[in-house]
């Protein structure tokens, strides 16, 4: 999980898999680690009645195992669920558990709209993007946006950019972000939106950000300066792993072939440096 736990009670030989977040527990003290620090993702739906029997099997708790079938079959809520689960060894002592405790309860009180932000955030945060991009705009059809500041608008939409962004989906990825900027008129969002548009290779409309949104082109250069290097840098890491990936042919055997392609790519980056340099 990322982090050295110290386990008194028993260390399962199957772990518990949260799907969502992508990870496993194999203790009741990496249960309450896994649940402080995602604590904004805790939901009820996120355990059922295999966390309840991998309790009494694999951590020999019958007595958690009892308590939690109970509560996942009847009324409780996420609050009766945490509460149960961290008093059940002592990782956590009473102060940090109603640290715990406390933030629930003030993410309870937030408007829906928040709330409901908080799970996108979440699931943008651990990589679960066609669950974020039905999340936002769920919070974006709700009646609750009506109460909502321009700067929950803008917040929203540049972060459905970036999920846009990581499913490859470019156009989309550039509207968001502008819809965002010209709500929040936050710099990080119109960067990401020019930086959108030059992945996608719109330099056409690039050349109209400035108009676009009545800003001074310096600015805009600016940002495009900071792509270019920014690409150029990724370029390099790609010419390097031209290199990492001729390991195969190393561990293979064909030491003459690997040193020969090597010195032919070194080759190509000095002629292409030399070539830069020229005047």
């Amino acid at each position: 999980m990322g982090k050295l736990i110290q386990c008194s009670s028993k260390i399962a030989k199957n772990p518990y898999y949260f799907k969502l977040t992508d990870t496993n527990v194999y203790s009741i003290e990496e249960v309450c680690y896994y649940i402080r620090h995602n604590i904004y993702l805790m939901q009820k739906s996120l355990f059922d009645q295999d966390f309840a029997v991998w309790f009494r099997d694999e951590l020999e708790m019958p007595e958690t195992a009892g308590k939690m079938e109970k509560m996942l079959a009847g009324e409780n809520d996420i609050k009766d669920i945490i509460v149960t689960l961290c008093c059940s060894c002592d990782y956590y002592d009473e102060k940090e558990i109603n640290n715990i405790i406390k933030i629930i309860d003030d993410t309870r009180n937030l408007p829906t709209r928040k709330k409901q932000k908080i799970k996108a955030d979440n699931y943008l945060r651990c990589g679960c993007y066609e669950k974020a991009v039905e999340e936002y705009e769920r919070v974006l059809k709700s009646d609750d946006m009506l109460q909502a500041s321009i700067q929950e608008y803008g917040s929203i939409y540049h972060n459905m950019g970036v999920v846009y962004a990581n499913l490859g989906d470019l156009v989309r990825a550039a509207e968001a972000f502008s819809q965002a900027y010209e709500k929040n008129k936050n710099p990080e969002s119109l960067k990401q939106y020019i930086f959108a548009l030059l992945l996608d290779g719109r330099y056409v409309k690039y050349d109209t950000v400035s108009q676009q949104f009545g800003i001074p082109q310096e600015e805009c250069e600016k940002i495009k300066e900071e792509f270019d290097r920014i690409y150029e840098e990724a370029e390099s890491v790609k010419e390097v792993g031209k290199i990492a990936k001729l390991k195969d042919v190393l561990k293979a055997g064909y030491v003459d072939e690997y040193y020969e392609k090597v010195n032919g790519y070194i080759k190509q980056w000095k002629d292409a440096y030399r070539d830069e340099i020229s005047i």
